[in-house]
């Protein structure tokens, strides 16, 4: 079979049968009768349409019949003599065929020969009969018009048929009785990819793909053997390996009870095959989903939920459906809130963002919620899915985390985490600002950047060895800033373990004890000094409190043995020897208890004008004659204790040069640092090296403490200070920091 055209019935109906109505000459033909001999036609046309329903229109020349058919729509067959003046049968059949070669044509012919039948035949006619009288005649005539009429009518439906198939949107193959693929519809070729011819001749196990068993297709076969139609789903595959699915029909051709063959209906399934797949595997992924999922109409109300909404809002899925999603609000979001979310969605966009549920039992929790419109074919919306992931515990996670960070980067300890290697991996404020180095001239560096070389190797690998083995390592450091000066730490440091206890890095928490190793020396030297004072107050009262004892027993003496009145005179001389050395004795009293006060550590210098503390130590001397000189400089100093240490360096050089002195503050020519001196009479170079020690006086009525007051002072700045000659050949004292000194 090379074509899907099916043989023509031979049969002809029975003499005189009217069609039925739901045959294929439901509607009655319309016969164009054509010959010369006008009575003999009415006649026949009579005939045809009395006995037989037919309708009919009559001629009597070829000329007037080509007009009709030119004319008119609707003439079934024509029926024409052989012999006519004008033009003969043959010459008119030639034209009809030609002009209209699905037509059917009867030659009706007055005189019958074996050679015209055979040239009508030749020429295009469907039938001939020779042209006679009698009802017996006519009602054959009617026959042959019947057949031919339902021959070319079921020629035109079955060409209608195979248009239908040649441009069906299913595929479609036809097979003979052993399987063999006898024809194939275009659309077979583009779902195949195989030409036409590259089928035909085949069998369909050319398209098989491997999907399917033995039993598939012993199934199908016996199906259609038995002469019934098979009916399934089908994995075939393509000319470049590439595999489809169809619907198919396969249902079997027969001929009565002959089976001539099958033809198979194949639609395309492929994609409706994939979006049900991605159907499945959406429903189930929605189904296994740890994310909760919720989908609504387009009005909100809830059509569905999976098994992860339930556990996270605490609602089962019939206690939700139908509802709206206000089912869950928490009253923490204000109407503007969801009106942006509605207003957002309702256009078709997406929204994303973070919303605070409550769920059944009242507690409250976090989700990141994106929703999404559903939306048809057209683009309308549908319905919306919302996907909701709980953030709950991350949420918590984060706003401690952030406690820790805030707390660790606004600490007022320097804090530094490193990686398992050591490498620094973050610092906060604090570290920077005490080591001088900014996070990122320090991330990716080791803590070795900081080593001052104060501590042996020892003592590293000591610490190395504590953390590597789990344990906290705590004890003090020295390190060296980034401008080189050193510093203390108190440290700790404590190793980050991930979730195996493995060491996943370190955190080294630093408290600076910078100044407080600073001030604990001082104190040591405080305690120093303390304790050379009571040796002194020991030694320097004792001396005076002899005298005071011997002046006091010689008047307990002499009012003892004197018999007679005592001497006021003499007495009045015991008693002022009595109220010198008291005075005296008050004086060391007060200056032991000034260097005591003053040689305190300074802890909060500030700069200061050095020519302001000046004149307002100068002031507080009141003295007249002598003359002050100040150059205007800024120093780091207390301003009290740097009162005093003047008002001390002033009363010296008054006391030693004289009231009329003249000195002078500024700043040191040299580098940092101020200086005093007079134009007195100066300090010979062998007493410089012992007049700032306490104790050391050229005065019999001085204490030898002043300049010591000063030392103190000047110590608790962290000043060093010296004495060379004035400009005026004076005495000169320098104060400079010890760095600089």
């Amino acid at each position: 079979m090379t074509g899907f055209k099916p043989p023509l019935a031979a049969d002809e109906p029975t003499a005189g049968a009217l069609p039925h109505e739901d045959g294929i000459l439901m509607h009655p033909p319309m016969v164009l009768l054509v010959d010369d001999d006008e009575s003999f036609i009415d006649l026949v046309a009579n005939y045809l349409t009395r006995e037989h329903g037919f309708e009919t229109r009559t001629v009597t020349s070829p000329t007037s019949a080509l007009a009709i058919l030119e004319d008119e729509d609707g003439i079934d067959c024509v029926v024409s003599d052989y012999q006519m003046p004008e033009t003969d049968g043959l010459e008119f059949l030639e034209v009809v065929a030609k002009t209209y070669p699905e037509l059917p044509f009867v030659m009706f012919a007055g005189q019958g020969s074996e050679a015209v039948a055979s040239k009508a035949i030749q020429h295009g006619a469907d039938d001939y009969l020779q042209k006679d009288t009698g009802e017996a005649r006519y009602d054959l005539l009617a026959n042959r018009i019947r057949n031919c009429v339902t021959r070319a009518r079921q020629t035109r439906q079955l060409n209608d048929l195979y248009g239908a198939i040649e441009d069906a949107g299913h595929a479609m193959l036809v097979t003979d009785t052993q399987g063999t693929i006898t024809y194939a519809n275009p659309t077979m070729e583009a779902l195949s990819g195989y030409d036409r011819s590259d089928l035909v001749g085949e069998t369909p196990a050319k398209l098989k793909s491997g999907a399917h068993d033995r039993a598939f297709y012993r199934e199908l076969w016996e199906t259609v053997l038995d002469g019934e139609v098979w009916h399934g789903e089908m994995i075939n595959e393509r000319e470049d390996g590439s595999r489809y699915v169809i619907d198919q029909t396969i249902a079997p051709i027969t001929s009565g009870r002959t089976l001539e063959g099958f033809v198979a209906i194949n639609r395309d399934i492929t994609e409706q095959k994939e979006r049900e797949r991605d159907y499945r595997r959406f429903s189930q992924a929605v189904e296994h989903a740890g994310h909760a999922v919720l989908i609504t109409d387009s009005n909100g109300l809830i059509e569905y939920v999976n098994p992860a909404f339930e556990e996270l809002s605490g609602y089962d899925r019939d206690e939700v459906l139908g509802q709206t999603p206000a089912l869950l609000k928490s009253g923490l979001h204000d109407r503007a809130f969801y009106q942006d979310l509605w207003g957002v969605i309702g256009n078709g966009d997406v929204w994303q963002g973070e919303l605070v549920n409550e769920r059944k039992d009242g507690r409250r929790y976090i989700i990141a919620q994106t929703i999404a419109p559903i939306t048809d074919d057209e683009g309308s919306i549908e319905g919306f899915v919302a996907i909701n992931r709980d953030v709950t515990e991350r949420k918590a996670r984060e706003q401690e985390l952030e406690r820790f960070r805030s707390a660790v980067t606004y600490a007022g300890h320097g804090v530094i985490i490193t990686d398992s290697d050591g490498v620094i991996e973050y610092v906060n404020d604090a570290f920077e600002e005490l080591t001088g180095y900014s996070a990122a001239e320090i991330v990716g560096e080791t803590p070795s950047i900081l080593k001052s070389g104060d501590h042996e190797e020892a003592f590293y690998s000591e610490l190395w060895e504590t953390i590597l083995d789990g344990g906290v390592w705590h004890g003090e450091v020295t390190n060296e800033r980034k401008d080189g000066s050193r510093y203390v730490i108190d440290q700790t440091i404590a190793p980050i373990t991930d979730e195996d206890g493995d060491v996943d890095g370190f955190v080294a928490i630093n408290r600076d004890i910078t100044q407080l190793k600073s001030y604990k020396r001082e104190l040591e030297k405080q305690n120093e000094r303390l304790k050379q004072y009571g040796q002194t107050v020991a030694h320097d009262l004792r001396n005076p409190l002899t005298l005071l004892e011997a002046e006091l027993a010689t008047i307990e003496h002499d009012l003892e043995t004197t018999d007679g009145p005592i001497d006021p005179d003499q007495l009045l001389e015991r008693w002022e020897d009595v109220t010198s050395v008291a005075d005296r004795m008050r004086a060391l009293i007060d200056d032991l208890l000034t260097m005591a006060e003053q040689g305190q550590l300074v802890l909060d210098p500030e700069p200061v004008s050095l020519e302001a503390v000046a004149e307002d130590a100068w002031r507080q001397l009141g003295s007249t004659e002598a003359t002050l000189l100040t150059e205007e400089t800024v120093i780091d100093a207390d301003f009290d204790r740097l009162r005093e240490l003047l008002s001390n360096m002033f009363r010296n050089a008054i006391e030693h040069a004289g009231a009329d002195v003249d000195v002078r503050v500024g700043p040191l020519e040299t580098g940092p640092g101020f200086f005093i001196e007079d134009d007195g009479s100066g300090i010979p170079p062998s007493d410089r090296d012992r007049v700032l020690e306490r104790g050391f006086t050229t005065d019999d009525e001085g204490t030898g403490y002043g300049l010591a007051i000063v030392v103190q002072i000047a110590e608790g700045h962290g000043w060093d200070v010296s004495v060379t000659d004035g400009a005026a050949g004076g005495a000169r004292f320098e104060f400079c920091n010890v760095d600089d000194a």
